[in-house]
């Protein structure tokens, strides 16, 4: 894959600021004072489920011959921050890979594209799940998988601009068995 110094720039930029929110509002900020391993942890968590999820969607549309850069959205990123410190709920729109084409993107790479991210975050859910009953760190490994399935599970809803909106339009049936799936992991990871 290529990057442009703008697109790591705003990798970094986002996977920090979300893995703070998301820390804040997940443990406190009390809890982290007292617990600084806290901090690194949910920004490995959160680094294996958004910047892997946004890879993926990269790597496929780079694999179809399309110009495909993550691109930070800095009002998504205030917003996530400010949600996350008030505690009361977490959501985040950080930003997306704009994928760019000289030509026409047919349904069936849109989708492909899409359904990259979802899938990523599922294989990663899975394992950690897998890793979780071979006895292997039970905590953070359940929060990795959580965190990782809840991702796969909201971007597979079927409302625009949403990966789901695009999967569906392309093959309802994957759609479907890809978002059952989902949430019957994230339903176990509990």
């Amino acid at each position: 894959m290529k990057f442009s110094e703008k697109e790591l720039e705003d990798l970094v930029v986002s996977w920090i600021v979300l893995g703070i929110s998301f820390a804040v509002f997940r443990l406190g900020v009390s809890s982290l004072v007292r617990n600084p391993i806290l901090i690194v942890q949910m920004l490995i968590i959160v680094g294996s489920a958004f910047v892997l999820h946004e890879l993926s969607h990269k790597y496929v549309a780079q694999k179809y011959g399309l110009w495909a850069e993550y691109r930070k959205y800095t009002w998504g990123l205030v917003l996530a921050f400010f949600l996350g410190v008030t505690r009361f709920i977490f959501f985040a729109a950080p930003g997306a890979v704009v994928i760019m084409s000289t030509g026409w993107v047919t349904r069936e790479i849109e989708g492909k594209t899409s359904l990259a991210g979802p899938v990523c975050n599922i294989a990663v859910g899975v394992t950690a799940l897998l890793l979780r009953y071979a006895g292997m760190y039970p905590g953070f490994l359940t929060e990795l998988a959580m965190i990782n399935l809840f991702l796969a599970v909201f971007n597979l809803l079927p409302v625009p601009p949403m990966d789901g909106s695009k999967i569906i339009r392309y093959n309802p049936l994957l759609w479907t068995g890809v978002f059952i799936s989902a949430g019957l992991l994230l339903f176990i990871s509990f």
